[in-house]
């Protein structure tokens, strides 16, 4: 598909002639945002933003045996930021449903992710689940199998 040159190259808007801006001076000033910041905030209040989007690493298993309906982490995973988004990575050797069991004030109960349906054998899938200050999860495999890689990362400030 072609489109006719008035789209493509606008020299005019609003009946306004349009010219060419160097852009250079913009680029150069991102180059020193960090020493912007600093003159502005101290490092502990910047150390602080960027920990705010640093991912953090839950809980990792790799190409290990896991029970049917069985806990896969020997403890439940607890948020550091409230609320978080776990995002939640997940290959199994054999097909099965990945439930989340989220206890909180010692109540649990357990969510069936991808609605329910069975996750295909040696596929991978992405999960988001959002967690708050006062909840842990862990998770479960309704089959015994082989978690090929299963990993829950902690994605601060990423609330869906």
């Amino acid at each position: 598909m072609s489109y006719p040159e008035r789209y493509v190259n606008l020299t005019k808007v609003a009946g306004r002639a349009q010219t060419g801006r160097d852009w250079s001076a913009d680029f150069a000033k991102l180059q020193n945002l960090d020493v912007l910041l600093s003159s502005r905030a101290s490092e502990s209040t910047l150390s602080s933003i960027r920990d705010r989007f640093t991912p953090i690493l839950k809980g990792s298993v790799f190409n290990a045996s896991v029970s049917a309906n069985t806990n896969i982490f020997a403890s439940d995973l607890s948020p550091t930021n409230s609320p978080t988004t776990f995002r939640i990575y997940a290959t199994f050797s054999a097909s099965g449903v990945l439930s989340v069991v989220r206890t909180k004030a010692g109540t649990s109960v357990t969510e069936q992710l991808n609605s329910g349906n069975a996750l295909n054998a040696n596929a991978a899938y992405i999960f988001d689940i959002i967690v708050e200050s006062g909840e842990s999860i862990n998770l479960q495999y309704s089959v015994a199998a082989t978690a090929l890689v299963l990993k829950v990362v902690e994605i601060p400030c990423m609330v869906s």
